[in-house]
């Protein structure tokens, strides 16, 4: 599993490949899988019928590890744009970013600046408690100062969340922290390829540190503090004990929430909503998807597959 991210980190990251794929019309209908549309207003539009069907969302503007300080600053404010037209839509201000593509790679103010914008700009359009500002989490190097960030801007009372990954190592500690703070956390497992020093790297062992981290977010001090867990995951064991262990601690449906990416076992993602899952899709937009969509292949294997009978119309 770990040569397996590795290669398919490699791939996301090859300037050349990406420029290949980029120009094949064979692997625009596999990005197609993944990608909610090429701009902004394909995206409104993909959006609104995924809520009609009870599917929210969370928006994202495809690029990460942005090293061009002017497309750090066309990705702030095409999402600035985008999110009136959220709100206007009467869809939930919900966005994804990653700190690597909002300037954390030109310095850690400039990524604070510019996550601050956005976060007002959802302050100011917020359609309800759901508007938030995602911080993604991306590889360890980035881990401490993306936690001071969204502590940083939590702390002035804008509405942002984070992402921790349950295979890191210090993870919880780190949520410990979180929960302390009232936090809204996106729990993923993790998918990068990190070395046993820092994370775990059995399927087995992550799964147990999820489960672990799935405890404490559902857990009466979560409960106390007013944190809000959000579980992203596809696995459906993860997804049913989340579950259970909300209504064993009395936590509503509403009080929590699972995330799956747009594309990825849309079956399951029906079926958890008419069960009465309160459900959100990661969608991306945009025209750099070659990175994330591998991505997603270097996650799972199993998707891979996936991808593979949808583009073959099984």
């Amino acid at each position: 599993m770990r040569y397996w991210q590795q290669a398919m980190i490699w791939c996301a990251r090859n300037r050349r490949l990406t420029d290949a794929v980029h120009g094949s019309a064979l692997m625009q209908r596999f990005a197609g899988q993944f990608v909610a549309a090429s701009d902004a207003q394909g995206a409104m539009m993909r959006l609104t019928q995924l809520r009609q069907a009870g599917l929210r969302a969370s928006l994202f503007l495809l690029g990460e590890y942005e090293e061009d300080p002017r497309a750090v600053e066309a990705t702030v404010r095409m999402l600035q744009e985008a999110i009136p037209g959220l709100a206007a839509q009467g869809l939930d201000v919900h966005v994804s970013v990653d700190p690597t593509q909002i300037g954390a790679l030109q310095s850690w103010e400039l990524c604070r600046e510019n996550a601050q914008r956005l976060a007002e700009t959802i302050r100011d359009h917020a359609t309800g408690s759901a508007s938030l500002l995602m911080l993604d989490m991306e590889d360890s190097a980035v881990t401490r100062p993306t936690l001071d960030l969204f502590s940083r801007l939590h702390g002035m009372g804008l509405p942002v969340a984070v992402t921790v990954q349950s295979y890191l190592h210090r993870t919880t500690d780190d949520l410990a922290d979180l929960i302390r703070q009232g936090a809204c956390v996106r729990l993923v497992k993790g998918a990068f390829a990190e070395p046993a020093a820092i994370a775990h790297v059995r399927r087995d062992a992550m799964d147990d540190a999820y489960r672990l981290h799935m405890a404490m977010l559902l857990g009466d001090r979560a409960r106390e503090h007013g944190a809000v867990p959000v579980f992203g995951t596809h696995d459906e064991r993860m997804i049913t004990l989340a579950c259970q262990l909300a209504a064993h601690g009395g936590w509503q449906p509403d009080e929590f929430e699972v995330e799956m990416l747009l594309g990825v076992r849309p079956a399951l993602q029906h079926s958890l909503v008419g069960q009465g899952v309160r459900l959100r899709l990661y969608a991306p937009f945009g025209t750099s998807w070659w990175p994330y969509s591998v991505r997603r292949i270097g996650e799972n294997p199993r998707n891979a597959l996936f991808v593979l009978r949808s583009m073959a119309g099984a």
